[in-house]
């Protein structure tokens, strides 16, 4: 049986920017700009086109655009082919499409990687 479709809880659309802690719940899209520290146990998709800029926590990650920062993930970052991660990236599962780019450091461990505030999830 395949995993439920997440509830999309908010979209940023192209055009528009925001500034601050974002908090979600399920599903946050991004085609705009976002910077600040975006915090949730569920997933992230940035599409092409969007930046996310900061501290992100996160269940999932799946980027078709542009993540700049430090990033931490408890289940699974994904870079499309058009994506672009420039960050200290701390995941149990990584996936980078080909043409897809990843600079910086990279800790991949079987154990909850850390929340935003360095404690174990």
């Amino acid at each position: 049986m395949g995993k439920a479709q997440a509830t999309l809880a908010g979209f940023l659309d192209r055009g528009c920017s925001i500034k601050g802690d974002v908090t979600f719940s399920d599903l946050l899209r991004v085609h705009g700009h976002l910077a600040g520290t975006v915090v949730s146990e569920h997933e992230l998709l940035v599409g092409e086109g969007g930046v996310v800029e900061g501290e992100v926590a996160v269940g999932n990650l799946v980027v078709a655009g542009t993540v700049r920062g430090t990033v931490r993930v408890k289940e699974r970052l994904v870079v499309h082919s058009t994506g672009r991660v420039h960050a200290e990236v701390f995941t149990p599962k990584l996936v980078v499409e080909e043409g897809g780019v990843l600079d910086g450091a990279v800790h991949m461990s079987r154990e909850k990687t850390l929340d935003s505030s360095g404690q174990k999830s």
